[in-house]
């Protein structure tokens, strides 16, 4: 046979896959056969420019040829053998190494999103609120103390990321608890696109009778906001009618989660603009500042004077 040093690589690499696939065969059977066409394999490298498979396909459908025409025994290499080596070529190719790479890329940014994932998924679990101004925080007690916990989950996970990158031992474990995040993802998800409830905008209360409040040609006024001439939002404006009236909205019905001023002598008082509500369970108001989509007018009117004459 020909000295394996003067057999181009791609060749010796051909031939070491046909001498495998005929794994079976005795040695000197195996050899005679090899013999036979070693050189016309050299020279079909050298009329390809090196690519064989390309012109003879695989090497186990060679072998195979090989085996009929000799009238060899079909193969008795395990089927495994077989399932084996096709791993290993998908495993050694250049394009899953370069997806591989790529993945490899972007883990920094799986630690982040499984860190919030693994703190959603236990609040979705537990059946914990959620932030009403922040649906995507779980109020863990409250909002602050769940984004605190967020943020301490996603940075033990990036920590966890970079030690696993360092270590073989923890791998698998850590594989098994990748694919748990993974489908953990998707109730997160299907939560996060609902979205928090609505906020409520006026106490939803069952009345047996009607009550006193606010009206606008006929239809209820919720809520009243004024602002100045410069277009600036006020805040606890307390309003009267002519005779000194308060214009209170819906005062005899009880909302724990409405905002309500008081004097200091305790009493309340139910005619402050704009109504603002709290969060539920807490004393923390809801977007203070937020009010409808209004374009102020530019006053060219002087303002009036308020000083005493």
């Amino acid at each position: 046979m020909t000295t394996a040093a003067h057999v181009p690589s791609e060749v010796e690499t051909y031939l070491a896959r046909v001498r495998a696939a005929l794994g079976d065969v005795p040695a000197d059977e195996r050899d005679d056969l090899l013999a036979e066409v070693e050189a016309s394999l050299h020279e079909t490298a050298s009329e390809t420019g090196g690519s064989v498979a390309a012109q003879l396909g695989p090497p186990e459908d060679f072998a195979a040829e090989l085996r009929s025409a000799a009238g060899l025994h079909p193969s008795t290499v395990p089927a495994t053998a077989g399932l084996r080596g096709t791993l290993e070529r998908l495993l050694s190719s250049p394009r899953l190494a370069a997806l591989l790479r790529f993945v490899r890329e972007l883990a920094p940014i799986w630690w982040a999103v499984r860190g919030y994932v693994a703190v959603a998924a236990l609040a979705l679990a537990a059946g914990a609120s959620w932030s009403p101004s922040h649906e995507y925080l779980p109020r863990i007690g409250n909002a602050k103390i769940g984004a605190a916990v967020i943020l301490a989950s996603v940075a033990a996970s990036i920590a966890l990321g970079l030690w696993t990158r360092r270590t073989t031992g923890a791998r698998l474990p850590l594989a098994v608890l990748n694919l748990l995040l993974l489908a953990a993802v998707i109730p997160v998800a299907i939560h996060l696109s609902h979205g928090a409830q609505p906020l409520l905008a006026e106490p939803v209360v069952i009345q047996t009778e009607p009550v006193p409040g606010l009206a606008y040609n006929g239809a209820p006024v919720d809520n009243i906001y004024p602002y100045t001439r410069e277009g600036r939002l006020l805040h606890d404006v307390l309003l009267y009618t002519g005779a000194g009236t308060p214009l209170n909205i819906s005062t005899s019905a009880y909302d724990p989660y409405r905002r309500i001023l008081r004097t200091k002598t305790g009493a309340r008082v139910s005619n402050a603009f704009p109504v603002r509500y709290f969060e539920p369970g807490t004393r923390v108001v809801l977007r203070p500042n937020a009010g409808p989509k209004v374009k102020v007018p530019r006053i060219a009117t002087p303002p009036l004077r308020t000083g005493r004459h």
